[in-house]
């Protein structure tokens, strides 16, 4: 995924006229339902913000699920952790398993907990990536560090969540760049070899950030840095009301939904 050109399209999408406050709290009230409803609920934001970013915003359909593989391979990672259990083997403890491996003195096994846990965390995490796709993609970085400003968010917190931001690109653009130089010189072949190689890139990634990091620095005092970076929108927003109708319409079904299926 470019993440360059993913930064690009929150400025080209078809929803940058709106109100960037109306896309964040429209955003915030979904999260609230995702962490309180059940996993019906969860599966309708999901279909419907991918009706958001995909059909309104006319965001590209590689880049909405891409970010979806990349966020849900990190899930993927701790599965492990959440459907294994291990027992000794010879403690004689019952224990419903839906798979089981004796591995030495132990056993290891999924409980059949262990999945429905899983699911409704596998749910819980869709619906909550997006809800964050629909922020990423329709909101530009720079006027969410407004609407944090407007709500007194303390200057020192959206200055550094700037240059934070900033720095993921730097990082990113630097990592790539030694990759290919450790590809180009016969790096990455084998398991052992590309341990070695990530220890390497990391180690150099650090040092290119430090410079970066200085020459950013530097750059910002040349330049009469105060006490706060400003950050200007020279973007004109309209109010929609066809799209507040349907977002306010969207949430009270859902919450009616949720009602119907709790009870």
């Amino acid at each position: 995924m470019n993440w360059q050109q993913l930064d690009s399209l929150s400025y080209q999408n078809r929803l940058r006229f709106l109100p960037p406050e109306h896309k964040l709290l429209f955003a915030g009230v979904l999260i609230l339902l995702v962490l309180t409803g059940h996993e019906w609920l969860q599966m309708a934001i999901c279909l419907w913000m991918g009706v958001w970013v995909m059909v309104y915003a006319r965001i590209p359909v590689r880049f909405y699920f891409g970010f979806f593989i990349l966020s849900l391979s990190f899930f993927v990672l701790g599965l492990p952790a959440l459907l294994l259990e291990a027992v000794r083997a010879d403690a004689g403890a019952v224990v419903q398993a839906v798979a089981a491996w004796k591995i030495g003195p132990y056993l290891v096994y999924v409980p059949a907990s262990a999945l429905d846990k899983v699911w409704v965390l596998f749910w819980r995490t869709m619906a909550s990536l997006a809800c964050f796709a629909f922020v990423l993609f329709t909101v530009p970085f720079a006027e969410i560090l407004q609407v944090l400003r407007k709500l007194k968010l303390p200057v020192i917190v959206t200055d550094l969540l700037m240059i934070m931001y900033r720095f993921i690109f730097v990082l990113l653009g630097v990592s790539h760049q030694l990759w290919i130089a450790q590809r180009a010189r016969g790096g990455h072949r084998g398991f052992r070899a590309m341990l070695r190689d990530a220890s390497g890139l990391a180690a150099q990634l650090f040092v290119r950030s430090m410079r970066k990091y200085d020459a950013l620095y530097k750059g910002m005092a040349a330049r009469g840095f105060g006490e706060s970076l400003q950050v200007l929108s020279l973007h004109t927003h309209f109010r929609s009301g066809r799209y507040e109708a349907e977002s306010i319409a969207g949430c009270i079904l859902l919450i009616l939904l949720e009602w119907w299926t709790g009870g």
